[in-house]
């Protein structure tokens, strides 16, 4: 039989790890008029709001990280199917305008100086296709398999491409990009 002390820990342990998981009856995301996302939950405004995936790739509709202006953690959305209308609508927004993602269509060119690789790319994002160029430094880290067919590349400026699949790419951008796949 557990004593008390033993009881009061597990409770306390319990509460030291509980993720705040958020109540979707308690909560109303809202647009501010400086267009930031906004959230009223369980009797406490928060104006504005950041959130983050915790498995942006993996698993990017489950728990989501909903922090304060000073990044201090709110509560955990579970999943968005948790959400619904408005709701959903302002929280895919914002999750959309942090992780865009555009899928890279062809490689036109890459050349390496002076410690960067700068890639020509025509991207697809948000229905249309369009020219980019990035600079990646540190290829080892920021060009990166994600399994045997899916690549990421992260640039200078913090954005990020994917290329969905090497095999449906053409042969001559993988064959560019080859050098750098590790």
């Amino acid at each position: 039989m557990e004593t008390t002390t033993q009881i009061q820990e597990q409770i306390g342990l319990a509460e030291a790890i509980d993720l705040g998981v958020l109540d979707p009856a308690k909560a109303e995301f809202f647009e501010t008029p400086g267009g930031f996302t906004g959230l009223r939950y369980d009797g406490t405004e928060h104006k504005r709001v950041s959130l983050r995936r915790a498995m942006p790739i993996a698993d990017p509709s489950a728990y989501i990280s909903v922090a304060d202006h000073e990044n201090k953690e709110i509560c955990v959305i579970r999943s968005l199917s948790d959400l619904s209308g408005d709701q959903l609508r302002i929280v895919s927004g914002e999750l959309d305008r942090r992780y865009y993602c555009p899928e890279v269509v062809e490689v036109k060119s890459v050349k390496d100086k002076m410690g960067y690789v700068y890639i020509e790319l025509l991207v697809k994002g948000r229905g249309e296709a369009f020219a980019k160029n990035c600079a990646v430094k540190d290829v080892n880290k920021n060009i990166r398999l994600l399994d045997e067919d899916r690549l990421i590349i992260f640039d200078v400026d913090g954005n990020r491409y994917i290329v969905q699949s090497l095999a449906a790419l053409d042969k001559k951008s993988v064959k560019k990009l080859e050098p750098y796949l590790f």
